[in-house]
């Protein structure tokens, strides 16, 4: 078939409803990262984020810089939703959306106020209703706004940058006000440490300074600074931290991996737990991938290889240049990357002089956490569950306490008799649960279903597993247990049929 030729074209421009999918991924921290991107592309040494509060509750955002600014040209493209400026090689920006898409899905209007070296104030709004228009702002306001007490940090820059959203859609409105304060505290330090983890080489290297405060709008005066610290991942300055690096290439296209496997010392280090805390599961393990040392992806493992406790302490950081963005894809709020197949291949056939192939280094990870793991101390001895609990909930008990010398048991719904929910069936190693109540509990019929209750119900039970026979005391435990057991299965059938009628 013959290709058809294109005999004419048109540019159109972006509808207003795009607005409804800018930034949709984005939180908070993630959309305050993105606006330090801008403010580091502009040379500023020093970036502030001011949240303004009234009666603990914030009702905006200001990010202020002391970058070169910008005159009407320079605004004009920063707020144009359709078009992509031209990037130079050390800037962090990528797809020309950061500003627009990370401040529309926080706030409903957008301002930005700006003064080039020698120039004149200029400033622009777009609202989230209505994107493509481009309001033009009263030079004289700005200037008196870049001049207040509201956009002053103290270091009176001579050019400068500041983000306005006016309004902020994900503020908390509970009705309590000590309630209103804890939430405000616990949002500055998740964006504290988060920008602190995804900056941290730019900030070591004393490339960027940037701070958090809350300017009170009733008070009309800022509170006590806090300053961003920077938050290593890798722990890579930490005492008994041995880096190993390894060397592949895609497409000849070389790369660079420095992996760490986290000692009992560095667990503790500001970064690791900042970045666990942040990105919970299987304890922050996997992937760190720098673009020009801003971090774009705490943790992860993108398919490489599948993960799990046997990984727990195993980080490994990877630094992207531009010529690896075919197979290494930001994503838009770059939070994350997507790695293609020949990334991932080329990653498996990695080596280093010391560590040896990549198989090598994971065998190693698996041996720290083999060997961690006898070293830790758990107190609790439990019976081990073969059957009937999913592998996460399997891991987590095999991390947590010590299974006995005992059998193992199985955990599984059988049909047993009406009024009782569960049975230890001790010569059978079978801890029961009544398959007529089934429904009440679960919506599939999955081996490793309801898992709460198989859970709390293996935790009870478990020591009676621990002997071959059970003892007259052990008895009357039981019978204690299954009396109320079966009254609350009782009452909760009743409670059930009450609302269904």
């Amino acid at each position: 078939m013959e290709t058809i030729s294109a005999v004419s074209s048109r540019t159109v421009p972006p509808d207003p409803s795009i607005a409804d999918a800018l930034g949709t991924h984005h939180e908070l921290h993630t959309a305050l990262a993105d606006l330090v991107d801008n403010s580091i592309d502009a040379d500023a040494s020093h970036v502030r984020i001011r949240l303004l509060t009234g009666d603990d509750s914030i009702t905006g955002l200001l990010v202020i810089d002391d970058g070169r600014g910008m005159d009407d040209a320079d605004i004009d493209a920063a707020m144009a939703l359709s078009r992509r400026r031209d990037y130079g090689d050390t800037d962090l920006g990528h797809y020309g959306l950061g500003l627009k898409a990370a401040s529309l899905s926080q706030t409903d209007v957008l301002d930005v106020y700006a003064r080039a070296i020698g120039g004149q104030p200029v400033g622009r709004r777009i609202t989230r209703d209505d994107p493509t228009r481009v309001l033009t702002l009263d030079a004289g306001q700005v200037g008196r706004v870049l001049d207040s007490p509201l956009a002053d940090t103290g270091d009176a820059p001579v050019s400068g940058t500041v983000v306005h959203w006016r309004g902020f859609r994900a503020a908390l409105t509970s009705p309590d006000r000590d309630e209103r304060r804890s939430w405000l505290t616990g949002l500055v330090e998740d964006v504290r440490d988060y920008l602190g983890l995804v900056f941290h080489r730019l900030i070591a290297r004393g490339g960027i300074e940037i701070s958090i405060d809350e300017y009170d709008t009733a008070l009309g005066r800022a509170g006590a600074v806090r300053r961003v610290r920077g938050l290593d991942p890798l722990a890579l300055g930490a005492t008994a931290v041995n880096p190993r690096w390894l060397e592949g290439e895609v497409g000849r296209i070389p790369f660079e991996l420095t992996a760490v496997i986290l000692t009992d010392s560095a667990l503790n280090a500001p970064g690791v737990t900042a970045s666990q805390r942040l990105f919970p599961a299987e304890r922050g393990q996997g992937l760190y991938v720098y673009r020009k040392d801003r971090l774009l992806q705490l943790g992860g493992w993108n398919s490489v290889i599948e993960g799990g406790r046997d990984y727990e302490n195993l980080r490994i950081a990877i630094d992207v240049d531009d010529s690896l963005l075919d197979v290494v894809r930001i994503n838009p709020e770059k939070s994350g990357v997507v790695l293609e197949p020949e990334m991932r291949r080329a990653i498996h056939a990695s080596a280093g002089k010391e560590v040896g192939t990549f198989s090598e280094l994971l065998a190693s990870a698996r041996s720290a956490a083999v060997e961690g793991r006898r070293r830790e101390r758990r107190p609790i001895k439990l019976v081990e569950p073969i059957i009937g609990l999913d592998r996460d909930v399997y891991d987590a008990i095999g991390e947590s306490v010590e299974f006995t010398d005992a059998d193992p048991i199985r955990i599984r719904w059988e049909r047993m008799p009406a009024g009782g929910l569960v049975e230890a069936d001790i010569e059978r190693r079978v801890l029961r649960l009544n398959d007529l109540y089934r429904h009440v509990f679960s919506t599939t019929t999955e081996p490793e279903d309801a898992p709460l209750l198989k859970t709390l119900v293996y935790l009870l039970y478990s020591r009676y597993f621990e002997g071959s026979y059970l003892g007259a005391r052990e008895k009357r435990d039981i019978a204690a247990f299954e009396r109320i057991i079966n009254a609350a299965l009782a009452d909760e059938l009743r409670r059930r049929d009450e609302g269904e009628e």
